[in-house]
């Protein structure tokens, strides 16, 4: 890429480092709940949750929102709810209602950058490069929830309202997205809709969307079961091994490393990987799996993260890129929302569906993560997936 394109990569993937800023307050949950003793733990530990609440609400407008706006603009107000809303907790804090508030207004504000930041490098990228910078994207929200995580714990540790103060940073990434990314038109006041006079309704999109973009839809099913069956029974794996919170801690960061290699040089890893990307993503997690429940060795331990790490990379950085071959400028953006939506939705749901089927927590469910995992692949590889995407390709007007 050239010096514009970088710079340009730049304004629009700094957005990317505010998504994980909800973590770096997590660490504070006890420390919170000393200052509130009159309140329940469980509405304490809504800090770290209700943001979620927040970006299914942005998940859902998103999509008439760009409607509305344009994606530089959705994008820099997004960033600015971010850092104000992140910020008055740090300036008063005396109401546990407020914070709680004030974390769902945080949640918008990422949802929204979930959904924008690959509708820009739909936009402003072509071919290679727009998959090179969606793989970037993973990478940077991992490089950005290590920094802030770490400096939030720094800020908090003699007061907890201090480390609200990390979301000030917002207003550097603000700064970068003003300069960097370049100006766009509302998609609604767009030549072709002037010249045409046809209106854009939402279920119009939907029906024109293709067939494959469904497809990929249960391919992001299949990650959320896959990555939170991961997550979510790791440390009880671990501790049928005898090893404690910390081992779990330092292996899950250790391995973090992983994905952000895989973004840093996904433009090498898609010339092996080829089509076939999202495939090996999934034989990555079912490595994963095998190198956590069938080891209790520290350094495969951290290659089992590491591979979770690539896989989650590998498949979340190219289905959306599939998807943005998939559809139109206008389709994209509704295309990406739904897709965050449900794997949101996923995600919830993951634990009680494994319960549904009566698998067990830990061994019995990375047993299950493999099949999934393995499975999933195989019939990516034998339908030749991503080639049929490749071939459906629609023609930029």
């Amino acid at each position: 890429m050239n010096k514009k394109q970088i710079s340009k990569a730049i304004g629009i993937l700094s957005m990317n480092l505010l998504l994980m800023l909800s973590t770096a307050v997590t660490s504070a949950i006890a420390a919170i709940a000393k200052s509130f003793p009159s309140e329940p733990i469980s509405k304490v530990q809504l800090i770290g949750s209700i943001p979620q609440l927040g970006q299914i609400i942005a998940t859902a407008l998103f999509a008439y929102l760009t409607f509305k706006m344009t994606r530089k603009n959705l994008g820099l107000l997004a960033v600015a709810v971010v850092g104000i809303a992140g910020v008055i907790p740090a300036i008063y804090s005396s109401s546990l209602n407020i914070i709680l508030a004030c974390m769902v207004l945080v949640g918008f504000g990422t949802g929204t950058i979930t959904n924008v930041v690959p509708v820009l490098l739909q936009e402003n990228f072509e071919g290679e490069a727009r998959a090179t910078t969606m793989g970037w994207a993973t990478g940077v929200t991992n490089v950005g929830m290590m920094i802030f995580t770490a400096l939030g714990g720094v800020l908090g540790s003699a007061n907890w309202r201090n480390l609200f103060w990390v979301y000030a940073l917002a207003l550097i990434v603000f700064i970068l997205a003003l300069l960097l990314i370049p100006q766009d038109s509302k998609l609604a006041s767009s030549d072709k809709d002037k010249k045409s006079g046809e209106k854009t309704s939402f279920w119009k999109l939907l029906k024109n969307f293709n067939g494959l973009v469904y497809v990929l839809y249960l391919v992001n099913f299949m990650l959320s079961l896959a990555m939170m069956t991961f997550l979510a029974n790791q440390s009880i794996v671990l501790a049928a091994q005898g090893k404690g919170t910390a081992y779990v801690a330092m292996v899950t960061a250790l391995g973090n490393v992983g994905g952000i290699i895989t973004a840093t040089f996904l433009t090498y890893i898609r010339k092996f990987t080829k089509s076939d990307t999202i495939a090996w993503g999934f034989v990555a997690f079912a490595l994963s799996f095998i190198c956590i429940v069938f080891s209790s060795n520290v350094v495969l331990h951290i290659i089992g993260n590491a591979f979770s790490g690539m896989g989650i990379v590998l498949v979340n950085a190219t289905a959306p890129f599939e998807m943005s071959l998939l559809t139109d400028q206008k389709q994209f953006p509704l295309a990406i929302s739904i897709n965050t939506l449900l794997g949101s939705i996923a995600g919830m749901i993951v634990p009680m569906l494994l319960a549904a089927v009566k698998i067990a927590p830990g061994h019995d469910s990375y047993i299950a993560g493999i099949v999934i995992s393995a499975v999933t692949a195989a019939v990516l590889f034998i339908t030749r997936f991503g080639s049929r995407v490749e071939k459906n390709k629609q023609k930029e007007a």
